[in-house]
């Protein structure tokens, strides 16, 4: 019988979030191990995560793995079946060929994770309209303007000394991947300073992947540091095409993007552009794939999963006909293979509109920030005038 459930992240990696819990991926949020009480190497050896690692072996469902089973379901690819494919690993497969996989792999020799992901700050100079207070601090000033703020006090800018302890220490012998997320990583200094101060023989051994808006572009000592690992990855959120991913991830500068983009490619960094598709840019893809196809340009893309009033899906029917119509004619002409595969997915999703009642507070929630910020939503989206407010 295939084990549908196996997924690698937990035998190695350590994903620390920006309130400092300790989880084994990024899809998963428990809150039972924080950095100020546990270091991501001793999370790593723990009961709890050699629990996860026996259960996955074995085939069992885990409930914290909720987000990939969503994704599976809606567009047959997750993060769990991707990053199985990031390690040569097949999915679907029987216990025992993940038994041999692991032994192969020696995964039971491990004392410190192989990879490190570390949503470290959420110093950032956007306000994405999908984002979060945690992961944005313009967005959360917004939330306090606006007096919609969950947690008003908080302030994940800056670094304390636990987050700065938690990525000294996480940079080992056995460390292959390093992934930084933000926020805006690139405007956070601390990060800067620990990254410069990595023994470069150690950096020759490690991947290093960076997490940015693109409005930015590295300056001498970040591309000091781009070209002192081993390999760097670069992702650079895009979700539109142009004037449009200013609206979605507001207020992004395209001309600032582009700029980005051309340094990035003159010092020879390799980057990708990633997408997170919404009921905000399911529609206008099309313009942005075509974009990122003339220019040759790496991609990856996936379903947003939360907050479900933005899933792709919370669109009226007739919405998603066009969606569906323009992503078929994007298919027919895309040349990456991985994408044309999701494509299908995407496609398929289309006609499943969201039945759970999510429409309502998507208007609410976007006529709040149109109406702070200035903006309308038609200006990407004039289709979507006639439905704003009615029931779908």
């Amino acid at each position: 019988m295939p084990n549908k459930h196996f997924c690698i992240q937990p035998f190695v990696n350590v994903t620390t979030r920006i309130k400092g819990q300790n989880n084994v991926c990024c899809n998963i949020n428990l809150k039972d191990s924080n950095i100020s009480n546990e270091s991501p190497a001793n999370f790593f050896r723990s009961d709890k995560v050699k629990d996860m690692q026996t259960s996955l072996l074995q085939g069992k469902k885990r409930k914290e793995c909720g987000l990939c089973w969503y994704q599976e379901k809606k567009a047959g690819y997750s993060q769990r079946t991707e990053y199985n494919n990031y390690y040569n690993i097949k999915n679907n497969q029987s216990n025992e060929y993940y038994d041999r996989i692991l032994k192969k792999l020696r995964i039971s020799k491990l004392k410190n994770p192989l990879y490190f992901e570390f949503h470290i700050s959420n110093l950032c100079n956007l306000k994405c309209l999908t984002c979060n207070e945690r992961d944005s601090s313009r967005f959360h000033a917004e939330n306090k303007a606006l007096g919609v703020s969950q947690d008003k006090d908080a302030n994940y800018a800056i670094l304390d000394k636990n987050k700065i302890q938690a990525l000294e220490s996480a940079i080992t012998d056995d460390l292959l991947f390093l992934d930084i997320r933000g926020g805006e990583t690139l405007m956070v200094p601390e990060v800067k300073k620990v990254l410069l101060d990595v023994d470069t023989q150690r950096a020759k051994n490690i991947t290093l992947k960076i997490q940015t808006n693109g409005t930015i572009v590295p300056d001498k000592e970040w591309t000091q540091i781009l070209k002192k690992f081993k390999r760097t990855k670069i992702n650079i959120s895009i979700d539109a095409f142009g004037d449009h991913n200013h609206y979605v991830r507001y207020p992004a500068d395209w001309n600032k993007i582009t700029t980005t983009l051309e340094y990035l490619k003159e010092k020879k960094i390799k980057f990708l552009i990633n997408t997170v598709v919404s009921n905000l840019n399911i529609m206008i893809l099309d313009s942005l794939f075509n974009w990122i196809q003339e220019n040759n340009y790496p991609n990856y893309f996936y379903l947003l999963y939360g907050p479900t009033m933005f899933r792709p899906n919370n669109l009226p029917k007739t919405l998603l006909d066009i969606a569906k119509k323009r992503l078929q004619n994007v298919k027919m002409q895309f040349v990456n293979e991985d994408c044309n595969q999701k494509l299908s997915g995407l496609i398929n999703l289309c006609d499943n509109p969201d039945t759970h009642g999510h429409w309502d507070s998507f208007c609410k929630e976007i006529q709040m920030r149109d109406r702070y910020r200035k903006n309308s939503i038609t200006s990407i989206m004039p289709e979507i005038k006639e439905y704003m407010n009615a029931k779908v």
